[in-house]
């Protein structure tokens, strides 16, 4: 019992470091964002935040079809032997846990949720098994467009080689982490884990062989997909490399507005890349909740680099915040419905 107190104490202790570290870092981030807005003269950015206007509407559209992009894509790969999960569950469970993912550091807890809303209509370890995969599989994507903005700008747009090529040095190295991701998969990552936390003395799992039995499981439905669907396994790269088309699309729309002089292709090909140094930042900042602050001041800084007003990125980027939040609240508002829908029907 003592033990267990003290395991309890230890967690409960960790939980309560990690939520003022989170703050602690929301704050600096808001801390920065004010900063940036003050330095950046608060009416010149409000001025084109309402130049966005209508716009705002097709922006809100575009991302909600990299919502369903991205569900089409989980779908594909959960096995249909295992689910009795339709579109509109799937849908439900992704944009809630999509939106707990944007607010809390990591993105792991919005994981956690969408499994256990479908934990009733899909297999446990195909849940599982098929969030792994999903998210390995919008990992490699994602690195790959990281890599395709800057090559694309150094063969057709004439922007400062230096800050294009130091973008791309970057997202190469981002592929390190990436290969030894997809190295863990390959070994068979969750009955490993298992395996190591059943022989450490201090953890005291209930039944190991049990749990090692259901790691097995996963570990076999996320290496063998590929092998056993490959149809499928096509689709959802398709579907996710779609998701990264609508990202850059409206990033597009959003500099249509901003830099109406501009060549259209040309700001094509400027979004792209813009969204390739948000993404990066996003990873190397991962630990600030909705990298509040960074993602704006990161764009700004890449304009100044490229030449190009910053105004015109911190603009950007606060426009998409102000969709992130309404996105939020959405998906906030349908996973409380979601908790209330099973209470109501029991009475």
């Amino acid at each position: 019992m003592g033990f267990e107190s003290t395991k309890e104490r230890r967690v409960s202790l960790r939980a309560k470091l990690t939520r003022i570290v989170n703050i602690i870092f929301l704050l600096l981030g808001l801390g920065l964002l004010l900063g940036l807005l003050v330095r950046l003269d608060f009416e010149q950015v409000g001025s084109k935040i309402v130049q966005v206007g209508w716009f705002f509407a097709p922006i809100f559209l575009v991302y909600i079809a990299g919502l369903v992009l991205t569900t089409l894509a989980w779908k594909e790969i959960i096995d249909p032997t295992a689910s009795r999960a339709q579109f509109r569950d799937l849908f439900t469970a992704f944009w809630t846990g999509h939106a707990i993912n944007v607010l809390t550091p990591t993105g792991s807890a919005g994981e956690v949720l969408k499994g256990s809303i479908v934990k009733d209509k899909i297999d446990g370890e195909e849940v599982i098994a098929s969030l792994i995969t999903l998210n390995f599989m919008s990992t490699l994507v994602i690195q790959l467009f990281t890599l395709i903005g800057p090559i694309l700008c150094i063969i057709f747009v004439d922007l400062p080689m230096k800050v294009v090529l130091a973008v791309f040095g970057i997202a190469a190295l981002f592929f390190i982490p990436v290969a030894l991701l997809y190295l863990l998969l390959r070994l068979g990552v969750a009955h490993r884990a298992i395996w190591l936390l059943s022989k450490l003395p201090l953890i005291k799992l209930k039944d190991p062989d049990m749990l090692l039995h259901k790691a097995k499981s996963i570990d076999r439905r996320i290496t063998n997909f590929r092998k056993n669907r490959p149809n499928h396994f096509a689709m959802a790269i398709l579907l996710l490399f779609g998701v990264r088309l609508t990202q850059a699309l409206e990033l597009w729309i959003i500099l249509l507005v901003l830099l109406p002089d501009h060549n259209t292709l040309w700001l094509l090909l400027l979004s792209i890349l813009t969204q390739t140094a948000s993404q990066l930042i996003a990873w190397a900042l991962t630990f600030i909740p909705g990298q509040v602050g960074v993602a704006e001041g990161g764009s700004a800084l890449l304009f100044k680099l490229l030449g190009l007003d910053p105004l015109m990125g911190f603009s950007m980027e606060l426009v998409r915040r102000i969709r992130k939040i309404i996105g939020v609240i959405i998906g906030l508002l349908i996973g409380f419905y979601v908790g209330l829908r099973p209470a109501s029907k029991k009475k």
